[in-house]
């Protein structure tokens, strides 16, 4: 078939999928009949080559239906000097499932998907020259250290092999190699793949004229090192937060033959260049980590695993080389500060808008959005498919690099595009990692709940690993929310998209209610400015890394713009009279996005030339406070705070007994003094 100036082969994988050729061809809106091969890997492999020849000819892009066996197009391509074959999922996706046969739209769905371009993202250079250190830990009694030293030989063939062995106070009884074997303790570990930096304490390193027994030269308190692969096989506490994150840290027992065989296959490619995305882009213009040393939000801070943010000033730091493109960041963030880039949101919701589209153009309804990531969810994916019912013929699955990222803006957008419910797969092992999530589904079913009827079960999140268990989950009949969509184009920053989807969605479903309440701590609301208190001194809004609060410059006004609140606390720290207090809402009005004045004020002018200085409430409320201090107790000495700076210099210095008066210097003592 063709679309979009691609050549697209669909394979049934040996007729165990049945795909309707004509209903195919149909919901792709094709001109002509889909054919649809059975062996597009084995026997049928001359049509793959045909195809890419004529792909090559017409300047078009050959994508396969078949991820499975990529390599063996890869080959093919290669061999004959070919652009390799785009592969594409529509097997595990959709075919291999007990609803199979009802799945064409999403078949439909999914090959239109495939023809998309991918956007590039910015990426950093790594250059690895192989050096891997392998940390392993002395146990008297159990072979671990002898494992180690058997995996560092095999090793050692591909890459520049250090054994660092800890807790080492017997003898070791070792043949020496020709790598590296040292004995210590790592203190601090720091750094990413192709730039770790280590501190060992107690180092010793093997002579090469050892024996029988492995005899260690100088000993040093302390010494530092750089390698470019770790191999952590101590088990001890990770030498780093969100290990699994980590790029060229691994970690395991030499009790697992299983993951020693992973390690080695992953770390012995871990030579040369790599590109690495740049996962997330940072505006530092619009962080409210804090102002004038008062703390104010730390969300990124809070959830990141693997340390890859840091405090820098007033403002956060993230080093590229650590992150691992997890996501939380970008979903906590409040204002847009912090945003993944691998894809943006933007173009999630892009993508999500056409697959909903494409899906109810073939026919398909009441569809749903299964989120998930490249690792545990593809694998779950396969094994429901594989050995279970496989997906529903309603669930469109999306894959993203981290369903981290899955925040409160994607939710509400995606039911606002059409996604009648949504799953998103979460891997159990990392768990404590997502404790933010469920808040993140609390807001977005706030939100929702306040423009319509909404049960509060149409976003799950699956943190199960028995596929029976998500099975049941998934073809649960119950929870499909009944708001009505509200389409509209995903542009701009993630706080802007939100507003944009929501207030689509209480259009469309005749809402009434302006003001949504918010669980607390929310990233909207409002500010509450206690009049009483207030003396527009305006250390609020110098403070506000936002700009919601403002002033008016012709006159002593405070003003505040509601859509721009983070509710990050600053103004409330700031504050010196305490008369600032927050409330998480969402106001569906346009007229948040406009300033308001919350309190305004007469201006003081200097009783001397009249130049305004301040305002009215302000003044009163520095001679009140300095009314009773000493220096001005004499009567009439208050009347300097009622005038401008100048004037006020000019009094001082009038006063009979002036202010700046002070005593006589006291005589220098000599040494005459003190001996007379």
């Amino acid at each position: 078939m063709e679309i979009v100036n691609n050549n697209i082969l669909v394979c049934n994988c040996e007729n165990t999928m049945k795909i309707d050729e004509d209903a195919l061809s149909k919901s792709c809106k094709l001109e002509k009949k889909c054919k649809v091969y059975s062996n597009l890997c084995g026997s049928e492999l001359d049509t793959v080559s045909e195809q890419m020849t004529l792909s090559n000819e017409e300047n078009k892009e050959l994508l396969i239906a078949c991820t499975q066996q990529e390599e063996v197009f890869e080959k093919l391509a290669e061999e004959n000097n070919f652009q390799a074959p785009k592969t594409f999922n529509i097997r595990e996706y959709a075919g291999w499932s007990k609803e199979g046969e009802k799945t064409i739209p999403k078949m439909a769905a999914l090959i239109n998907s495939s023809v998309k371009k991918i956007v590039k993202t910015p990426s950093l250079t790594l250059n690895s020259t192989g050096r891997c250190f392998v940390y392993a830990n002395y146990k008297n009694g159990d072979n671990s250290l002898e494992v180690a030293y058997d995996f560092c030989k095999k090793l050692n063939q591909h890459l520049g092999v250090t054994l660092m062995i800890t807790n080492c106070e017997e003898e070791v009884i070792l043949e020496p190699q020709n790598f590296k074997i040292t004995k210590g303790n790592i203190s601090k570990a720091q750094g990413y793949f192709s730039q770790f930096k280590l501190e060992i304490n107690d180092f010793s390193e093997a002579l090469p004229n050892s024996k029988s027994n492995i005899e260690f030269g100088e000993y040093f308190k302390s010494v530092d090192t750089e390698c470019d692969i770790i191999i952590d096989l101590s088990e001890n506490t990770p030498m780093f937060t969100g290990d699994h994150k980590r790029d060229g840290y691994f970690r395991a027992s030499t009790n697992s033959p299983k993951d020693l065989l992973e390690i080695f296959a992953k770390s012995i490619d871990m030579i040369g260049e790599f590109e690495k995305p740049i996962y997330v882009n940072f505006n530092d213009s619009l962080c409210a980590h804090s102002r004038n040393e008062k703390s104010g939000c730390s969300k990124c801070l809070d959830v990141c695993p693997a340390s890859a943010i840091q405090t820098s000033g007033d403002v956060v730091s993230v080093d590229p080389g650590i992150c691992g493109g997890c996501g939380f960041c970008g979903s906590v963030c409040p204002s847009g500060a912090i945003q993944t880039d691998y894809p943006s949101l933007e173009i999630m919701l892009g993508d999500l808008s056409n697959l909903h589209d494409d899906f109810i153009k073939a026919g398909g309804k009441n569809p749903a959005l299964l989120l998930f990531d490249n690792n545990f969810g593809n694998e779950m994916i396969n094994l429901l498919s594989r050995y279970g019912s496989g997906l529903p013929a309603n669930l469109i699955p999306y894959s993203m690099h981290s369903v981290g990222r899955a925040g409160h803006d994607l939710m509400v957008s995606a039911i606002a595009i059409g996604f009648k419910k949504i799953f998103i797969f979460v891997d159990p092992k990392n768990i404590e990692e997502f404790d933010f999530l469920p808040k993140q589904i609390e807001l977005a079913n706030a939100l929702l709940s306040g423009i319509a009827k909404n049960e509060n079960n149409s976003i799950i999140m699956i943190e199960e690993n028995d596929p029976e268990k998500i099975e049941e989950i998934i073809y649960e009949k119950n929870g499909y929310t009944k708001i009505k969509s509200s389409s509209f184009i995903a542009v701009g920053a993630p706080r802007g998209i939100l507003r944009t989807g929501i207030q689509g969605l209480s259009k469309s479903n005749k809402n009434k209610q302006e003001i949504i309440p918010l669980p607390d701590n929310s990233p909207y609301g409002i500010v509450n400015v206690n009049t009483e208190s207030c003396t527009i001194c305006l250390s609020c809004v110098s403070a506000c890394p936002a700009g919601a609060l403002q002033d008016n410059p012709e006159s002593p006004q405070l003003l505040f713009r509601e859509d721009a609140c983070l509710q990050c606390g600053i103004c409330v720290a700031t504050c010196p009279e305490k008369a600032i207090s927050l409330t998480s809402q969402f106001n569906l009005s346009d007229d948040a996005m406009s300033a308001k004045v919350i309190i305004e004020d007469q201006p003081f002018d200097c009783t001397v030339c009249g130049k305004t200085f301040g305002s009215k409430k302000s003044i009163e409320r520095i001679i009140e406070k300095l009314s009773a201090h000493t220096m001005f107790e004499k009567e009439g000495r208050t009347d300097m705070l009622k005038m401008c700076e100048d004037c006020r210099v000019g009094a001082m210095f009038k006063e009979n007994d002036k202010l700046l008066d002070t005593k006589d210097r006291p005589k220098p003592r000599t040494t005459d003094d003190y001996l007379n």
